[in-house]
């Protein structure tokens, strides 16, 4: 699954290999910005040769990742690994004296780009994550600096 036009139905094609007459329709890109079209509009199950199946489904308005902390944690290692060494436990990794992730950043042993994506996803999550919370279990925002 995914958003529209970036390609689930020509995934399908390739994986599949199959021939003209039952390939899933693609349309092309637009030259502007270079984005698919939606094209595809119904669900569709395909076998891949050599076993197994793909589903090929319409396009996502938006999809957007939600309580995905642990795999934040994971795929950044370095950084989830570093903020324990941090002088104040609530480091906001961006300005505080005694930052052992500013300190990696300062020496190169952490990139740059590295650190923006983390707070990017970060920033998503605590965006697009409801928390349960009140008498009836109404769902509230996050508020959490990092």
């Amino acid at each position: 699954m995914g958003s529209s036009g970036v390609g689930k139905s020509t995934l399908v094609n390739t994986m599949t290999g199959t021939g003209s007459d039952t390939k899933q329709k693609t349309g092309t890109t637009r030259e502007y910005d270079a984005q698919g079209r939606h094209t595809t509009t119904a669900r569709s199950l395909h076998a891949i040769p050599g076993g197994g199946w793909v589903i090929d489904t319409p396009g996502i308005r938006t999809l957007y990742v939600s309580d995905v902390s642990d795999g934040i944690d994971t795929l950044f290692a370095e950084i989830t690994e570093l903020a324990p060494n941090c002088r104040f436990r609530d480091c906001t990794h961006a300005h505080e004296p005694g930052c052992a992730v500013q300190a990696a950043l300062a020496s190169g042993a952490l990139a740059a780009d590295r650190l923006d994506r983390w707070r990017s996803l970060l920033a998503e999550n605590r965006e697009r994550t409801p928390v349960v919370s009140g008498p009836r279990g109404n769902k509230i925002a996050r508020k959490k600096k990092y």
